[in-house]
């Protein structure tokens, strides 16, 4: 199978693995939050974000340090499995204690507190299964993170309507995350073992100095991502109240399940481009360059659409009581657009052994996050905070370029994207005139338009058609 099949595979079982888990996951959010309404649905997502902030200290970038080395040295499998799982142990002992000792100091409610206990233990659980899911990525195997994803959310989701629908309440509802956890470390450990390797645990103090050492770039970034992606709503809980936070997190919802988009190509891609970084820097340029111009064409009219179409999207999915949302989404849809390029850029960076200077960058965005959601949340709620987020990411997206451009190659960017935002902005007038007409129709004819543009003025070309025939197989 060459590299592209390979992406391409491993694309595809990312992708259905993510499709079918956003849907799931947005039947049962959307479901909690129509049921139980905007304060109660903004309890559950300050637990969520709470419990997410400090969620890094079981992590501290074992993850994506073990998918990088075990791609490029299979062997080492069992060793890196065996000593970051005690390492995790000791780990998750210390973000309980932190998580519980937090909360009660906050003098949050005891519903508010016992939703973050249960979402505590379940990220618990779920850091031990994420060690094993980066071992199938590193293996290239990732229909085994699909098959097992799709399982473990088809069960919770299952599990968490039917207690919903027979009327149990919030917390009775939400400790079907605890039932996903086992489900996950049992189900990933198993296939661990039968299919890859076996961990071989022990304490080898000179390999967790050495890993330590080289993972705290990593484990920067994601302290510093998760500041700036979950502290918004900790904030806003924290200073304007519930309901505020249920508006913004409604919007948010629905961006994050598109940000799957870069997640699951880029997770496909990342092993690649690390084996591309020791054996041909070339084809590490081809491939960056041809996925940003992928990315933004995907990204870019999602973003145009989804401004003009909030409210239709906002009142079909939530209903009349999340109204506020629609502004946010208005903003918050370009999270989207700017993830999907910053997400490659990261991966990018840690491919080409530049995780300090990633760290250093999110870092900086993350303080600039903070202060800024000090400023405008006060004075604009949840709309400050959809304006901090868009502000963030826009800062991130120009480090990340200019770290990349000195170290590795620079995009012509003007070159990548000016056809598809011209094309954008037409598909965007079609929109608008067609105000009145059904969304489905409108979202359907919207996208014609802008992918037979695209094809009339050669933006879509028979390299990328014939791309397209590989990555499937049918050349």
């Amino acid at each position: 199978m060459n590299t592209i099949q390979t992406i391409a595979k491993n694309t595809g079982a990312l992708t259905l693995m993510h499709i079918v888990t956003m849907v799931l996951g947005l039947i049962f959010t959307v479901s909690l939050a129509r049921c139980f309404g905007d304060v109660a649905f903004g309890k559950y997502s300050f637990a969520l974000a709470f419990t997410a902030l400090f969620a890094v200290l079981m992590d501290l970038g074992f993850n994506q340090l073990t998918i990088r080395e075990v791609a490029r040295d299979k062997t080492l499998a069992k060793k890196y499995m065996g000593n970051i799982l005690i390492i995790k142990l000791l780990l998750s002992i210390i973000f309980f204690v932190l998580v519980v000792a937090a909360v009660n100091l906050m003098h949050y409610p005891s519903d508010t507190k016992t939703i973050v206990y249960i979402f505590g233990a379940s990220t618990v659980l779920g850091s031990f299964s994420q060690l094993f899911r980066a071992i199938f990525h590193a293996f290239e195997k990732m229909e085994y993170d699909s098959l097992l994803t799709i399982i473990r959310q088809i069960i919770v989701v299952s599990i968490g309507l039917t207690l919903l629908f027979l009327g149990y309440d919030l917390i009775q509802v939400v400790s079907v995350y605890l039932i996903g956890g086992v489900i996950n470390v049992v189900f990933s450990f198993i296939v661990t073992v039968k299919k890859f390797a076996k961990p071989k645990f022990e304490i080898d103090i000179t390999f967790w100095k050495r890993t330590i050492i080289t993972a705290i770039p990593f484990s920067l970034t994601v302290v510093f991502i998760s500041i700036f992606d979950k502290i918004d709503i900790v904030m806003l809980s924290m200073m304007i109240g519930d309901a505020p936070v249920g508006w913004y997190n409604a919007a948010y919802m629905l961006v994050a399940s598109l940000i799957v988009i870069p997640g699951v190509f880029l997770g496909a891609i990342y092993p690649v481009l690390s084996k591309f970084y020791v054996s041909s820097v070339d084809s590490l340029k081809i491939t960056y360059e041809k996925s940003f111009r992928y990315l933004f064409i995907i990204a870019f009219p999602i973003g145009v659409g989804t401004t003009l179409l909030a409210d239709k999207i906002i009142l079909l999915i939530y209903g009349d009581g999340f109204v506020h949302s629609i502004i946010a989404l208005r903003i918050l849809i370009w999270l989207f657009v700017l993830s999907c390029a910053n997400w490659l850029l990261s991966v990018v960076l840690q491919s080409i052994n530049r995780q300090a200077i990633l760290a250093l960058f999110t870092g900086i965005c993350a303080i600039f996050n903070v202060v800024s959601n000090l400023f405008f949340i006060p004075r604009m709620s949840y709309v400050g905070a959809s304006i901090t987020t868009i502000a963030t990411e826009s800062i991130l997206f120009m480090l990340f370029f200019y770290a990349i451009s000195k170290y590795l190659y620079r995009l012509s960017l003007f070159k990548i994207i000016m056809k598809p935002t011209i094309v954008g902005i037409v598909m965007g007038i079609t929109i608008y005139y067609m105000a009145s007409i059904n969304l489905f129709v409108t979202v359907i004819i919207a996208s014609a338009v802008y992918f037979a543009v695209l094809a009339v003025i050669g933006e879509i070309t028979k390299e990328d058609i014939q791309l397209i025939r590989r990555v499937v197989g049918r050349d």
